[in-house]
């Protein structure tokens, strides 16, 4: 059966090289909770399996065949506790190998699990510019929809103030005309020729009006007209 060794998570201290756990062994419960799918025990490498396998009854029969071959002679003796000490450095270098594999793994895992929280936040950030962007068009839309409805109602206000103008102007010729006929009648009832009480007076606008010396023009005064008094108070060109 493959041998497993311990794979501590992110977070947990490393084994002693050799450390085997007891049947009952629980992780400290102040150790953090290991990544979602983290496998804790994995199968050992096989040069480590190699010391693994039941390393006391294998060391005994290794030494004991070392041990037998060199039983009648001191320097047999010498030369197998000189393979005795070979034996332990070499299980104690892999043993530090394998820590520091585990070790690595564990920065790995790590790394990766920081790897993709960074790529969920450039998926959230590429979303909310999405949104941005579908904001920004329609904003651009209502501006200009908004530019038009402005477009519209400056060409009403520029036809109200020609038709205001227009209004103002038959008023002025109708009161012109009416005041021409009055004086007409007077004069030839008192035998006495006269010329019309003035004319029709229009100003197109206020620097008309100022120009011609009328404003302020008042209500009643030739050439008032309701475009030149905008806020309809009686006074034109205030």
């Amino acid at each position: 059966m493959p041998a497993k060794k311990l794979n501590p998570p992110p977070g947990w201290p490393a084994p002693r090289p050799g450390w085997a756990p007891p049947a009952d062994w629980k992780p400290d419960p102040s150790w953090p909770a290991p990544p979602e799918g983290w496998q804790l025990w994995v199968e050992a490498p096989a040069r480590q399996r190699r010391w693994l396998m039941p390393t006391v009854a294998g060391a005994a029969l290794l030494l004991g065949l070392i041990l037998g071959s060199t039983s009648g002679a001191a320097a047999g003796n010498d030369r197998a506790a000189a393979d005795r000490t070979t034996i332990e450095e070499l299980t104690t270098d892999v043993d530090t190998l394998d820590g520091e594999l585990l070790g690595v793994q564990g920065e790995l895992a790590s790394t990766e699990a920081e790897l993709t929280s960074a790529l969920a936040q450039v998926a959230e950030l590429d979303r909310r510019s999405a949104d941005l962007a579908a904001l920004e068009t329609a904003l651009a839309a209502r501006q200009q929809e908004l530019d038009t409805r402005q477009a519209q109602l400056d060409a009403r206000s520029g036809d109200l103030d020609t038709r205001e103008a227009s209004v103002a102007a038959s008023e002025a010729r109708t009161g012109s005309t009416g005041a021409s006929g009055a004086s007409s009648g007077s004069s030839s009832a008192t035998g006495e020729g006269s010329a019309p009480a003035g004319g029709s007076v229009y100003y197109e606008n206020c620097d008309a009006a100022r120009a011609a010396g009328a404003a302020p023009v008042r209500r009643g005064q030739p050439g008032y007209a309701s475009h030149l008094d905008r806020d309809d108070d009686g006074v034109g060109c205030e």
